[in-house]
């Protein structure tokens, strides 16, 4: 998991562009990660006026008190990671199933962010705690999307997979 704390916390990990599916504190996880990893700004304070939110509301965003709209989701967004303009123009000027595909990996990053954590709960549990976790999670679909994520890194892998999984 080490590789995936590198590449989630670098600066080109960006947030989702959609905030409906997220939940209030996955909102609140990705806002404190971007923050922290933010090269324009320190404090929520400083997001604040860069957005024209108010502070508290800032504040309830981070402390997972509230969810943003989509529309405050946007300017959160564009504030903390503001492409360069060389970046915007290369955005204009691709395929837009290429879009799809950054969405997806940008969604995608962000779960797997998300899920590190929880993960780290359970591995520092009780056995009490996992035997839950096992009981509310069936084992086969866990399997399946460790097998799915490891067949996207190996083509002939995927390939086989996807013949096993019709």
């Amino acid at each position: 998991m080490d590789d995936l704390e590198i590449t989630v916390g670098q600066k080109d990990f960006d947030f989702p562009l959609e905030v409906k599916p997220l939940t209030m504190e996955e909102c609140a996880k990705i806002l404190r990660k971007a923050l922290s990893i933010s090269e324009k700004f320190k404090t929520q304070l400083e997001v604040s006026k860069a957005t024209g939110i108010n502070i508290k509301t800032v504040g309830d965003y981070f402390t997972a008190r509230h969810k943003p709209p989509q529309e405050k989701w946007n300017l959160l967004r564009e504030a903390l990671f503001k492409k360069s303009e060389k970046d915007l123009l290369e955005k204009k000027t691709k395929k837009p199933k290429r879009i799809e595909v950054k969405q997806s990996i940008e969604r995608l990053k962000a779960i797997l962010f998300l899920l590190k954590d929880e993960l780290e709960y359970f591995k520092d549990s009780t056995l009490e705690d996992r035997e839950l976790l096992k009981e509310n999670i069936p084992g086969p679909s866990i399997g399946y999307i460790a097998s799915l994520l490891t067949s996207l890194y190996d083509e002939n892998q995927l390939e086989i997979f996807k013949n096993f999984s019709k």
